[in-house]
């Protein structure tokens, strides 16, 4: 960035907050300059009306009347076997939690050089098998997830773990409770494993984690496995647990979920409760399931959002879904080879018989900067205190990030939040009759580790806001949204679309990714 008006704001307002710091005025210019172009674009934008300062948490809509999920076939291979297969097995007493403990943890051991993990405790992992175990000897139905392992983002509590945020700058401790969401897996039957690495205060999309090891991609050696809940998306194909909790404040979930080819679903804004998980961004956090396929995905949703139980997705999907087609915004920005793959599902997804229309959506192309600005500010607000105390234990990007907070005035936050509300409102209004609306999951394919910045269609533009160019617009707007694979074409790198719904249209969503899968799959 050379204009000297910006170079003149950041100095005046880092020596207001006392956080007088020049010799580091070089980064911050370079990474405010990143985004000018989306903050300018919010400057100029006309706003009117109230701001939003929170998604609509809608009561869930369209449940099913329950019905028990059953898988298709028998598992050959465990570490690959989904959650309701393994459930099944448990429940019917031909495969024991303890062998399913043996088992995970054997493949945590071998795949260290992955850093998915961060906290193991093989004895304790033992103990709680051998309770269960013990608990269906004697009878018991232990749950609808009974000894599945289950690999837990290093954000929320979990009882017995220390709880870290990924960063140096906070003292760690052991937990001597479980967040909601992960009490309520617990009761479903569900065996934790551990705790999963992530991009440090999961602010951030590589998951080069400087104080815990870069997480590597199992599907894509040398490239990025996606962030921030990187360490749970690996895990998960790699086979070293067959549930994992993510949070998603940009894309932390879906994205990281195209990165190695699995399912990852950011429910609607509140179903699943965030309130023990440390905040990044207040009005943006999200909290859930990443799975090895859609059905896993509803049924952990259903346990971590206390819904009846099966309700999510129909016991046989009778009608395609009727799909809407963004015309701009979602396909500007495309490597060629993800626009080739799209083009290819959509086609899929015709000929399955799905009804796809093309839709308008007025004033999507303010929806990076209406991101950067709100999770820029909200994100030095939650964490502003380590920045000023502990800013030498964060890591570098991290730390630049939170100072760039500093940055955004009042004026821009309250107006990104008026601009936040009528981009929602057009996205609703370009729904139309469709059930979902279906665009990329990621611009690009992967990245190789260590990338700053990535060109595509001509543009050169940092790594961070275009990796979640295509998933942010669904946080500030608290939308439903899964990330599932759509093709692995010849490079054998994954490739995923995603399926976003209105609020509270959870069911609708997941059900419209089953019927996709299948037709993928098909």
């Amino acid at each position: 960035m050379t204009d000297p008006r910006y170079r003149d704001l950041l100095r005046a307002v880092a020596a207001f907050r006392h956080y007088d710091h020049p010799e580091r005025m070089k980064l911050w210019e370079e990474r405010f300059g990143f985004g000018i172009a989306d903050i300018e674009q919010v400057f100029e934008a006309a706003a009117g009306g109230e701001p939003s300062l929170l998604p609509a948490a809608a009561p869930q809509r369209q449940t099913h009347p329950a019905g028990e999920y059953r898988a298709d076939s028998i598992f050959l291979d465990l570490a690959a076997a989904t959650a309701v297969q393994i459930a099944q097995q448990v429940r019917s007493r031909a495969l024991s939690p303890l062998e399913v403990a043996k088992v995970f943890l054997g493949r945590i051991e071998a795949h260290r050089h992955l850093n998915a993990f961060i906290t193991v405790d093989e004895g304790r992992v033992m103990e709680e098998a051998a309770a269960l175990a013990k608990r269906i000897d004697s009878g018991e139905d232990i749950g609808p997830l009974a000894g599945v392992p289950l690999a837990i983002k290093d954000l929320m509590p979990v009882k017995g773990h220390l709880l870290t945020c990924g960063t140096k700058a906070i003292e760690p401790r052991v937990q001597s409770r479980d967040a909601l969401c992960v009490a309520r897996l617990r009761h479903a039957g569900a065996l934790v494993l551990g705790t999963t690495n992530l991009h440090e205060l999961a602010f951030g999309v590589t998951s080069a984690n400087p104080h815990f090891g870069q997480v590597r991609n199992p599907r894509l050696p040398g490239h990025i496995p996606g962030g921030s809940s990187g360490g749970s998306a690996a895990a998960l194909a790699a086979g070293l647990t067959a549930l994992a909790i993510g949070t998603d404040t940009g894309g932390s979930i879906r994205q990281p979920a195209a990165c190695v080819g699995v399912v990852g679903f950011k429910p609607s804004y509140g179903a699943v409760p965030a309130g023990d998980v440390a905040p990044l961004a207040w009005s943006l956090d999200h909290v859930g399931p990443m799975t090895r396929s859609v059905q896993d995905a509803a049924l952990m949703f259903e346990v971590m959002a206390g819904l009846p139980l099966h309700s999510t997705l129909p016991r046989e999907i009778s009608m395609p879904p009727r799909i809407a087609r963004p015309r701009q915004f979602f396909f500007d920005l495309l490597d060629d080879e993800v626009g080739a793959a799209l083009e290819a599902a959509f086609a899929t997804l015709s000929r399955a018989g799905a009804d796809i229309a093309k839709a308008d959506i007025p004033g999507i192309e303010l929806a990076p900067g209406i991101q950067l600005i709100t999770i820029g500010t909200e994100a030095t607000q939650a964490n502003g205190h380590l920045l000023r105390s502990r800013g030498e234990g964060l890591g570098e990007d991290v730390r630049v990030r939170l100072e760039i907070g500093q940055f955004y005035l009042a004026v821009d936050y309250v107006k990104a939040q008026q601009l936040r509300r009528q981009v929602r409102d057009s996205m609703l209004a370009a729904f139309g009759d469709a059930d979902v609306m279906m665009v990329p999951a990621m611009p690009v394919l992967p990245p190789r580790s260590g990338t700053q910045t990535v060109s595509v269609a001509g543009k050169v533009l940092h790594v961070a806001p275009l990796l979640t160019r295509f998933t942010s617009p669904f946080n500030f707007c608290g939308f439903p949204a899964v990330s599932m694979p759509c093709t692995t074409p010849k490079s054998g790198t994954p490739i995923n679309v995603q399926l976003v719904g209105r609020p509270g249209a959870d069911a609708a969503v997941l059900t419209a990714a089953q019927w996709c899968e299948r037709a993928f799959c098909a």
